[in-house]
């Protein structure tokens, strides 16, 4: 099992503000708005703590819509098995912007400081992202330096495939390494944590060289798909 905290995490508030659409240009014409959003991106600054565990499990076989680990478990449904066929390897991972930004979220939304949650709450899914394709593209330099291949990087619940295998993958996985926790409703504490699998292997994948994008229901009416390159930073 591997732990990485080291990630670069940039609030780039041109990028950011381009990836939330032309509504939010027009939100912010407002000077008072337009401050919150500043201090926004000054707080997820000083409050981000982003961190990744991931660790590697080889195949058994795929049977039908579940991927069957060699140590007997299963996982899989939707765009799973699709998109790791091929693979001989799954790498299994969770990544989070850390505890102190869904704090601050949540004191926000209970001081009824609804704005200025919302901003703060963006900017923390926007750092998970990119503690996801950090991640990706290091598992993809890794993988290429050995002579293997990646496939395109899948999140439950993002797609068709069911947030119930996040049971599994908090088995596969020591999620509390890094402060992540799973409720019995699959809901990850911190709220800004994210988990990913992987293929790897030498043959050619089901769907490589994508994004999660590809495949998450609500590809068509998010914005920030065309900033979102896989393994992009």
């Amino acid at each position: 099992m591997q732990i990485k905290r080291d990630w670069t995490i940039t609030f780039d508030e041109e990028k950011i503000s381009k990836a939330m659409g032309p509504s939010f240009d027009r939100l912010l014409r407002d000077s008072k708005r337009q401050q919150v959003w500043r201090t926004a991106l000054q707080e997820a600054r000083e409050l981000v703590q982003p961190a990744a565990v991931w660790d590697t499990f080889a195949i058994r076989e795929i049977l039908h819509k579940k991927v069957v680990l060699a140590n007997g478990l299963r996982l899989g449904g939707g765009p799973v098995t699709t998109v790791v066929g091929g693979a001989s390897d799954l790498t299994v991972a969770v990544c989070t912007a850390g505890q102190p930004i869904g704090d601050r979220v949540s004191l926000y939304q209970q001081e009824k400081r609804l704005f200025e949650g919302m901003m703060l709450s963006d900017l923390g899914s926007w750092a998970v992202d990119s503690v996801r394709q950090q991640l990706c593209h290091l598992l993809d330099e890794e993988a290429a330096q050995n002579g293997l291949r990646t496939s395109t990087p899948l999140s439950p619940g993002e797609s068709e495939w069911s947030v119930t295998d996040q049971e599994v993958i908090f088995q596969l996985v020591d999620a509390g390494q890094i402060g992540v926790s799973l409720t019995s409703q699959m809901v990850m504490y911190p709220l800004k944590s994210l988990s990913v699998v992987v293929g790897v292997g030498s043959q050619p994948m089901g769907v490589e060289d994508g994004d999660s994008c590809m495949f998450c229901a609500m590809k068509d009416r998010c914005s920030y798909r065309e900033l979102r390159p896989h393994g992009g930073t």
